[in-house]
């Protein structure tokens, strides 16, 4: 039994590992403007990468977080969690929170969205590791720990 929980548990773990994949950042439907609360990923110009650079750091590409408000004259107001490097890679930004950006540095805006086949990928990979644990927890002689059909394991 405590074999059969391990291994429900480490599939757990695999699913919640693969899970965080799921999601993709894509331009919004045309016409449509992001909504504030979602979580967006802003795209900087050559020149927004050079302006930002003093609330942001250096050589930031994007920024991502979630959409505190889209103002009236382009600008856009930013919680920050993320930022993406032009070199390429991303890290942590632990800087202040909320960040205005003027609408000419913005170059583009994507929003968080769920990716249908890297959702399907990650069900699929689930299904597949959970029944790779079963097959070698009953390979390893089921719940009972012995061989099976012999009885009781040795001492």
């Amino acid at each position: 039994m405590n074999r059969h929980k391990r291994g429900i548990g480490v599939a757990l773990c695999a699913l919640l590992a693969v899970n965080t994949a799921c999601y993709s950042y894509v331009p919004p439907a045309q016409g449509i403007a992001p909504h504030s609360g979602e979580m967006v990923r802003v795209r900087f110009n050559a020149e927004g990468t050079n302006a930002m650079a003093g609330t942001l750091g250096p050589g930031v590409a994007a920024a991502e977080g979630m959409l505190n408000e889209a103002n009236p004259d382009g600008s856009i107001v930013v919680g920050v969690s993320t930022v993406l490097l032009t070199i390429g890679g991303s890290r942590s930004w632990a800087g202040m929170n909320v960040v205005s950006v003027p609408a000419r540095y913005v170059a583009g805006i994507d929003v968080k969205r769920a990716d249908r086949s890297k959702t399907r990928a990650a069900i699929i990979g689930g299904v597949l590791a959970i029944a790779g644990i079963f097959a070698l927890i009953i390979g390893m002689g089921g719940a009972h720990g012995g061989p099976q059909g012999d009885g009781p394991t040795p001492l």
